[in-house]
């Protein structure tokens, strides 16, 4: 295949640590396993059809110059299984790719197939087809948090806060998310009639559906302003000045970067033009000839009221989210850090696009900050470190439905209920994992507040009830998030 168009897409999302490492092992097993695989089919081929070959000292697979070809040539036609495959060939040659692409020391090099290319960019715009709303889906009630600016459910008037009750008449009550989200989406200009409980008043709507961006979302909150950039894709910068336009005459503003993994280098160089004005080193970046650039801002719309910035970070930001952080940490007047040490990433993918749609990324620099200071495997110290509630550094387990935990019993499902509990309010006297009679009281006090049976017994019911309750406190209650509070605690000094 040749080169049909090269496409620099840098700084784009990566897994987070644990992910890596899963990347790391899911990769080296699939690699491992296709060498594997041929040597079996080679050493098959002589035990069971080549015993001559034995016989006259030779253990080799007769192939031809390209070892490749050979390979796959007996793949195709001795394997087992080869039927079970609609284009073995094909199958074969994305394996060889992945493997030839696969570095122990360099997890974001790799070999994408069209689809997986087509999923990455998606999933970087975040852009969909559909009516532009996010909701929490709690006890089977839907209820819409956020109405993205310009959306066609802004455009028909639906309102944050609202809880959807129907879709084209179909009732959403027992409806899980992946219902709610096929009933929603559809064709672009096709409508759908959209019935949701505002204030205990019933209304319907009818929504045109629409191309639609998430990777903003801004608003006031308290009276404070808080700009939200979970994804840098390629409109990211428009998104942004189409909610601050609103705001023009304000002069702080709070940037919510958490778990932002990252995105293209041009949308971060647009972005913080934004807050910058044009022509700002945004970062630096080293080649493997050791030439260097510095990459400047780019945007035509300059937010110059904002003379005071809070950005809260996390270990989930990373890559593009990082250079922001930083860059605006170093040449904004007055930019504060918010929140936990960053991920980390400091280096930069260029993918180039081959002829059938897939594609090659490569990592092709390294970058620093504008002042020179590179993050890479360290991430960026906020000025203030602020750490969320004690359940959410803990590794969730699923808990079998068939599982139940009462009196006298040990378990890692009890402390992490009784973190949760802890968090949501309920005060238990324990959080070791021990069940007792406090913690049996505590549970049954839960299980009333949220119509279960009140017989003393951890189950999966329970289990999962506590968390959910655990991520729709944590995504409707902003009082309860340490890190942002604390953000508008210095956002109001001087």
């Amino acid at each position: 295949m040749e080169e049909e168009k090269k496409v620099i897409v840098r700084l784009k999302k990566e897994p987070l640590e644990s992910e890596r490492r899963e990347i790391r092992s899911r990769r080296r097993r699939r690699f491992l396993i296709f060498l594997l695989c041929a040597l079996l089919f080679i050493g098959g081929f002589v035990l069971g059809t080549g015993a001559s070959y034995f016989r006259s000292g030779s253990d080799y697979l007769p192939h031809s110059s390209d070892k490749f070809d050979t390979i796959k040539e007996y793949l195709t036609r001795v394997w087992l299984y080869n039927n079970d495959y609609e284009n073995l060939e094909e199958v074969i040659e994305d394996k060889a790719y992945y493997g030839m692409t696969y570095f122990e020391e360099d997890p974001y090099t790799t070999y994408m197939s069209k689809e997986e290319l087509d999923s990455f960019a998606s999933g970087i715009n975040m852009d969909y087809v559909g009516i532009g709303v996010q909701y929490y889906l709690l006890n089977n009630t839907a209820t819409i948090t956020r109405v993205f600016k310009e959306s066609p459910a802004e455009n028909a008037g639906i309102k944050a806060g609202d809880i959807l009750k129907e879709v084209d008449g179909i009732s959403l009550d027992g409806a899980d998310t992946e219902t709610i989200r096929r009933l929603v989406l559809g064709e672009k200009g096709t409508t759908v009639d959209i019935a949701v409980d505002r204030n205990g008043e019933e209304m319907i709507f009818t929504v045109v559906r629409g191309e639609v961006y998430s990777t903003v979302y801004a608003g006031l909150q308290d009276g404070y302003l808080i700009l939200s950039i979970m994804s840098f894709g390629d409109n990211t910068a428009n998104e942004i000045i189409r909610y601050l336009d609103d705001y023009r005459d304000y002069d702080r503003l709070i940037i919510d970067l958490r778990d932002n993994s990252g995105g293209y280098q041009t949308a971060v160089q647009e972005v913080a033009g934004l807050f910058l004005g044009k022509g700002k080193v945004v970062m630096n970046q080293t080649y493997n000839n050791g030439s260097s650039e510095a990459a400047v801002t780019i945007s035509n719309d300059y937010f110059g009221n904002f003379r005071k910035v809070v950005i809260l970070v996390n270990n989930g930001t990373a890559s593009a989210a990082e250079v922001l952080a930083i860059c605006l940490s170093e040449l904004h007047e007055n930019c504060i850090l918010v929140g936990e040490t960053t991920y980390g990433k400091g280096v930069v993918q260029s993918s180039y696009r081959l002829s059938d749609g897939s594609a090659l990324k490569v990592t092709t620099s390294a970058w620093s900050s504008p002042n020179g200071r590179s993050i890479n495997g360290e991430g960026i110290t906020p000025d203030y470190e602020v750490k969320l509630d004690e359940i959410f550094y803990t590794l969730a387990v699923d808990m079998d439905e068939d599982d139940e935990y009462t009196l006298d019993s040990v378990s890692e499902y009890n402390r992490l209920t009784q973190l949760a509990l802890k968090y949501l309010g309920y005060e238990p006297k324990r959080t070791d994992g021990y069940f007792d009679e406090s913690f049996r009281d505590t549970l049954n006090v839960f299980k009333k507040d949220n119509g279960l049976k009140t017989d003393g017994i951890l189950d999966h019911e329970t289990y999962k009830t506590v968390f959910d309750r655990v991520s729709y406190v944590y995504a409707m209650d902003y009082h309860k998030d340490p890190q942002l509070n604390k953000a508008k605690e210095l956002i109001d000094q001087n």
